[in-house]
């Protein structure tokens, strides 16, 4: 029987929203500030076009960041990480890569400089996070840090320690 440990994160906290909705709201009020100001001086330079396009850029960045999604799975193989929404950040990492595995309470303002697929320029390796303190940090066999942020501890800990353990003996 394979025992497998599966976590989906998304950006779904209320402070999530209003970071990403704040420019769209800027962009619009700015918008709307600028028409008013063109009503008012029937002044026929000014173009709507660029604050439009702006606005739709800005809603469709917001539209994707409701979409991004965090999974990672963890079973005899290793462990599989993918940050849906973002190319090029989905990684294999099988257990006979990984040197040394454990989880970890970190910071990601002041470890990694926030959240999502973050480089740390201080020596922390790559991170994959959504929000929380807690994150399965491991060392590949070259020594390279890698992160991934989880909001199931005591999961992740027990997967680990059951499939690490047996790599190990």
């Amino acid at each position: 029987m394979t025992i497998e440990f599966k976590e989906e994160q998304n950006f779904r906290k209320w402070w999530h929203f209003v970071i990403a909705g704040f420019p769209v709201i800027i962009v619009s009020m700015m918008f709307f500030l600028v028409q008013l100001d063109f009503v008012h001086t029937k002044n026929n330079q000014k173009e709507p076009i660029f604050f439009l396009m702006l606005i739709l850029f800005m809603i469709l960045i917001f539209v994707w960041f409701l979409f991004l999604r965090l999974e990672t799975t963890i079973n005899e193989k290793g462990i599989i990480v993918n940050y849906r929404g973002i190319p090029f950040c989905k990684r294999k990492i099988t257990w006979g890569e990984i040197s040394s595995i454990s989880v970890i309470k970190y910071s990601p303002l002041t470890d990694y400089g926030g959240w999502g697929a973050r480089y740390s320029l201080s020596g922390n390796g790559w991170c994959y996070n959504v929000s929380g303190e807690y994150g399965i940090k491991l060392f590949s066999t070259d020594n390279k840090p890698f992160l991934i942020g989880t909001q199931k501890k005591e999961a992740a800990l027990e997967i680990i320690n059951h499939y690490f353990n047996k790599q190990i003996a």
